[in-house]
């Protein structure tokens, strides 16, 4: 989960004595926190995701009583086909979907606004569905436009003064931008009473972190490849117009129920180079976080390259790529353990990814991706 933190607090925890101290306890932790990998739940052995042909429309598969087979694959310029038929070798490879009922949601209890004021009727919010260190994300429907969208609301420290109140206008403007097929779509930016809400495209699915839920150990190799490629292609898209993600995390990688990769909440988003709205705090989630985030140092697009690396790591294994237990300031000071229970072609890619200096990664992401594929003798080519 996304936290923040003010950044005079965490100076205390990064004063020379703390770092001594943190450094001790990361040396005597590295041994236990590197375990045997979990190489793949048997379940995911064959799932690789794929673009569909191009020339026909591929039918809805035949529904089975309890499962639904998920395809990956890249969306075309019209409207998005059926479902494809699924090959008999992804015969025994499915994805359970929630149970009716069992969706985890907060439902809506009437007088109860969420942050969002009565004066505001356009959206009709039915339930919660998150809340981090960045705010409170609920489902709502836009009775303007007859369609569901999902709506964050702000945490008010990201809108403290008329200064961060600029810096948010200016990175929504820039959010808003960011049209591509595996990004979340941002559709405005809204007040209500004292609270600043973001207006977002609403997904049904589930997310990479809902997926892990369901199995023990990694997911197929493939699978994670398919899925990194696409999520790098997203991510250099946003590197290029100057906008870094800063919480990569499996539950900000979803898949839609139509098989479309998906890399949300750039709710922390922050333009490369400039001034933050969360300039005074530290905002992400620690162990997904590169070491300079969490000083607070001046970042680039290879912060986003290291939480990709350890991302990835925990899909192929189910395992962080070192405890989450750890203080910030340990995680600030010093590195990982070495990545083990990879193939060695493979762990080198999410050394490299990982590394402590930004200045020993990838360049950009789609670097990663490609170079992740190579060491796993898949095309990387999208």
């Amino acid at each position: 989960m996304a936290i923040v933190i003010q950044k005079s607090q965490l100076k205390k925890a990064l004063a020379p004595s703390a770092l001594a101290k943190a450094a001790s306890r990361a040396a005597a932790s590295a041994s236990a926190s590197a375990s045997s990998a979990k190489l793949g739940d048997a379940r995911f052995a064959s799932i690789k995701i794929r673009k569909p042909p191009e020339a026909e429309s591929p039918t809805k598969p035949e529904a089975s009583k309890k499962f639904a087979n998920v395809v990956i694959r890249k969306p075309q310029k019209a409207e998005p086909p059926p479902k494809p038929e699924a090959p008999k070798k992804f015969a025994n490879v499915v994805i359970r979907k929630a149970q009716k009922g069992a969706s985890g949601l907060e439902a809506f209890v009437p007088g109860k606004s969420f942050g969002i004021d009565d004066a505001l009727t356009r959206y009709a919010i039915k339930a919660v569905i998150g809340e981090g260190g960045t705010g409170r994300v609920v489902l709502a429907r836009d009775q303007m436009l007859d369609m569901d969208v999902a709506i964050k609301i702000l945490s008010p420290r990201l809108v403290r003064d008329e200064t961060a109140l600029a810096s948010l206008k200016a990175e929504v403007r820039i959010t808003l931008g960011l049209i591509h097929k595996h990004i979340l779509r941002v559709y405005n930016l809204e007040r209500s009473g004292s609270n600043y809400l973001v207006v977002m495209e609403y997904l049904k699915g589930r997310s990479m972190a809902q997926l892990m839920d369901d199995i023990r150990g990694g997911m197929a190799p493939d699978f994670v490849v398919s899925a990194i490629l696409l999520v790098a292609d997203a991510l250099d898209y946003a590197h290029r117009h100057n906008v870094l993600h800063l919480d990569l995390t499996p539950g900000n990688i979803f898949l839609t129920d139509d098989g479309i990769v998906k890399v949300i909440d750039f709710g922390i988003a922050r333009i490369a180079g400039v001034a933050s709205v969360a300039d005074d705090f530290i905002v992400g989630t620690p162990v997904f976080m590169s070491p300079e985030q969490i000083r607070g140092d001046p970042l680039d697009a290879t912060t986003d390259v290291y939480s990709m690396g350890v991302l990835t790591f925990q899909m192929l294994t189910g395992r962080f790529i070192t405890s989450p237990d750890l203080p910030l300031a340990t995680l600030a000071a010093e590195p990982h353990p070495p990545v083990e229970g990879l193939p060695e072609p493979v762990a080198a890619v999410i050394e490299k990814a990982t590394a402590f200096s930004p200045g020993d990664r990838f360049e950009s992401t789609g670097d990663f991706a490609a170079a992740l594929a190579v060491a796993y003798g898949i095309d990387p080519t999208i």
